[in-house]
């Protein structure tokens, strides 16, 4: 009878609220893969200048990365907004993304990494929950790896990059954006020899994963739980 019951109410259960659809481009983050700049490594703009085997010099531009990132905030809430219920059925309150984006436009970079490399799902993403358990020293003229961002001794970005994958020189970055708690909310994972998607990370185990419909153009949300 119990296990009956049980079975009605999960059927019952309301369908989670249809998000709206995102047009494309994701962000502006065109411009993050770029030449070189002139004069060398900029400390103020945070450019990287990786140097891959068989490779032409690139320069990759965190703040642009980190100023595109906040774009793609603006247009999650837009997604949010049009989804009455939504908002806190993810993450359980409102504002999130808005505390998200106040962390992310008061952040410095500093030079730190995580003492144990990070995880990462196919070959290049960032899934961070929080920030690391422990702190290590970056190296001063690290070209590739974790690049952190922090508003007040609490994570407010990580930017992971690393050499392409089937075309090694076209770069891949993986970014993950945190709330005023220190938990990693939004993930944007761009493949410059592939394609870009993003993640909002919520409560009760529960995510919202956007892809790119290629022939529509537009970034389509998909409600995912690891609950059963």
């Amino acid at each position: 009878m119990l296990t009956l019951l049980a079975t009605l109410l999960l059927s019952a259960a309301p369908p989670a609220p249809a998000l709206g659809e995102i047009s494309a481009p994701l962000g502006h983050i065109g411009n993050v893969v770029d030449a070189p700049p002139k004069g060398g490594v900029s400390d103020t703009d945070k450019v990287i200048a990786p140097s891959w085997e068989g490779c032409e010099p690139k320069g990759i531009y965190l703040m642009r990365l980190m100023g595109g990132a906040g774009r793609v905030l603006e247009q999650l809430q837009q997604s949010l907004d049009r989804a009455p219920g939504a908002e806190k059925k993810l993450f359980g309150r409102k504002a999130v993304l808005t505390e998200v984006m106040k962390q992310l436009s008061t952040s410095r970079f500093e030079p730190k990494v995580s003492c144990t490399a990070p995880e990462l799902v196919d070959g290049f993403k960032l899934e961070l929950a929080g920030q690391p358990r422990k702190w290590c020293d970056a190296k001063p003229d690290a070209a590739e790896g974790e690049f952190w961002f922090l508003t007040k001794g609490k994570p407010a970005a990580v930017i992971f990059v690393q050499k392409g994958g089937a075309d090694a020189c076209k770069p891949r970055l993986s970014t993950v954006l945190f709330d005023a708690k220190g938990v990693g909310r939004v993930r944007l994972h761009a493949d410059w020899g592939g394609a870009v998607s993003a993640t909002m990370v919520g409560e009760r185990c529960q995510w919202v994963d956007y892809s790119l419909d290629a022939d529509r153009q537009v970034f389509l949300p998909v409600w995912k739980s690891c609950k059963r």
